[in-house]
């Protein structure tokens, strides 16, 4: 879904109310499962009630059941940080073409929070996602720069 002009300034409004710097959740990589299926999906952690989906229609909502993603503590950007690279990505981004196994929740996530912009989930298959080996998407890095 890409998103106007007038609905990417929306989500970075959106982002800036709901963030919460005293919350744990606060600018760190979260990934939660829904009961309809078998896959993890991935977001900026806002506060202790909402995250940033990074996923289809980039958007916040409201949700309490979430895990911090392991494993990325020294290579990821502060909190701080990563909600300012949130706002940058959801300019860059905008426009994007979501789909789940080539460009996917986890790809913007981990870029967001890493600079990494890997799936662990789309790497057994990466040659059919036009990915790395490593589940790197080949282009969103540069796309992305750095900030």
């Amino acid at each position: 879904m890409q998103l106007s002009l007038e609905q990417v300034e929306q989500r970075i409004t959106e982002i800036e109310i709901l963030a919460d710097p005293s919350s744990k959740r606060y600018g760190r990589l979260l990934n939660w499962q829904n009961s309809s299926d078998p896959f993890w999906h991935y977001g900026i952690g806002l506060s202790d009630t909402h995250i940033f989906n990074t996923g289809r229609g980039l958007s916040t909502f409201a949700r309490k059941e979430a895990k911090f993603v392991i494993g990325i503590d020294r290579i990821a950007f502060t909190p701080e940080q990563t909600i300012e690279r949130l706002k940058y990505a959801v300019r860059i981004f905008a426009a994007w073409e979501y789909t789940v196994p080539g460009w996917n929740c986890e790809h913007l996530g981990r870029l967001i929070a890493t600079d990494k912009p890997r799936c662990y989930q789309s790497r057994p298959i990466w040659w059919l996602c036009d990915l790395t080996p490593k589940g790197d998407h080949k282009t969103a890095h540069k796309v992305f720069g750095s900030i």
